[in-house]
């Protein structure tokens, strides 16, 4: 991005009182104005103001504002590029790199002064042309208020870290999401045992969070994998009831015959026990649509591992094993969080339970008859 050298030619202009010019652009002086919610379309071209450090090309407007105004700016349009705000020839702001945003580009800041600040539109290179439309708009600050069970809060990132709350009600699955065009972000959330963190995990360089949670107060943690990024984003929590076979804790007995579902924690691990009163033939698959998973059964002098011995990236063991109890540990390949299903089938199971039950029924009708 080439904020030094538009930084040294608006420091230069501002201080010769407009005398010099941007490689041909108006003097900031002269810059067209940039009004809130007026959408002003431009085109960077030949004739445009040239960035000196790589003969790139730019436009600037002018955007009056008051002390501590919150401040979003949107750039589309043909034109790939970026955008920079200065304030007395000091950078205020910058958006992102254009990695993953396609030609889009935004920002959001607070203003550190009442004044003109000048807003710079440059391309991405010397070769770059283009039509453009250019956006501003004022930004509601955020009321600080919990977000109660589900709920968005749209704020701006203007420090290192920030944290909000989420009030749980009632438990359920939650789907967390963390969005911004302005910033590649990570999400974090802490509280009531849980403990969980994510970056990239939804869409482009978006974040997001799938867990089973307890009611109960949770801290969400908002911050950039950039140190210095900053800009507008979205918060938003939705939830799902849990399915009714769902496994909350380590160390719950797996049926004979059956399925469980389970949230790997975030080490991407999750423990079973299995117990065969006789030798049986088991089967045993963990099916995730959500992470790669492992699995590995230990006891005796059993110890069996499996990864993607089902379909596609599902784990799958069959074995004969002898009476005993075994542990099932299921995991993720890349020791992720993420939503297990674990199905269980013991040969002769249900017939043993069927004739357990024929054999209780017998009982009582003799008992009935004597």
């Amino acid at each position: 991005m080439r904020i030094t050298a538009i930084t040294l030619a608006v420091a230069t202009v501002l201080a010769v009182g407009g005398c010099n010019r941007m490689g041909g652009s108006p003097d900031v002086g002269k810059a067209p104005s940039l009004e809130f919610d007026k959408p002003v379309s431009g085109e960077i071209t030949s004739r445009s103001g040239v960035n000196f450090n790589d003969g790139s090309h730019h436009q600037l407007y002018q955007l009056k504002l008051d002390d501590k105004q919150l401040v979003g700016i949107k750039l589309t349009g043909a034109l790939r590029g970026s955008i920079a705000v200065f304030n007395n020839g000091v950078l205020v702001s910058s958006s992102s790199p254009a990695y993953e945003r396609g030609n889009d580009a935004s920002l959001a800041f607070r203003a550190n002064g009442a004044g003109s600040y000048q807003v710079a539109i440059n391309a991405d290179g010397p070769s770059a042309f283009g039509p453009y439309r250019v956006r501003a708009e004022k930004l509601v600050p955020y009321d600080g208020k919990p977000m109660v069970g589900e709920g968005e809060i749209g704020d701006l990132l203007v420090s290192k870290s920030q944290d909000y709350t989420l009030q749980v009600e009632k438990a359920g699955m939650y789907e967390i999401r963390l969005e911004s065009e302005a910033f590649d972000t990570v999400l974090k959330l802490d509280g009531n045992g849980a403990q969980a963190e994510n970056d990239d995990d939804g869409d482009g360089t978006n974040s997001q969070l799938r867990m089973p949670l307890e009611p109960g107060k949770y801290t969400l943690r908002v911050r950039s994998l950039g140190e210095d990024a900053t800009g507008a984003f979205t918060l938003t929590a939705k939830r799902a009831e849990l399915p009714a076979n769902m496994v909350m804790r380590d160390g719950t007995t797996l049926p004979t015959s059956g399925s469980v579902f389970a949230m790997l924690d975030g080490e991407g691990r999750r423990r079973f026990l299995l117990s065969l009163p006789r030798p049986a033939n088991v089967r045993l698959d963990a099916v995730s649509s959500e992470v790669d998973t492992v699995l590995r059964v230990v006891g005796g002098d059993v110890e069996l591992a499996d990864d993607d011995g089902g379909n596609g990236t599902n784990a799958r063991l069959e074995e004969s094993l002898p009476a005993g109890h075994y542990t099932v540990d299921v995991s993720s390949l890349s020791d992720e969080a993420g939503m297990v299903e674990v199905r269980v089938q013991v040969d002769g199971a249900a017939s043993a339970a069927a004739s357990a039950a024929a054999t209780a029924a017998a009982d009582a009708a003799a008992e009935v008859t004597n």
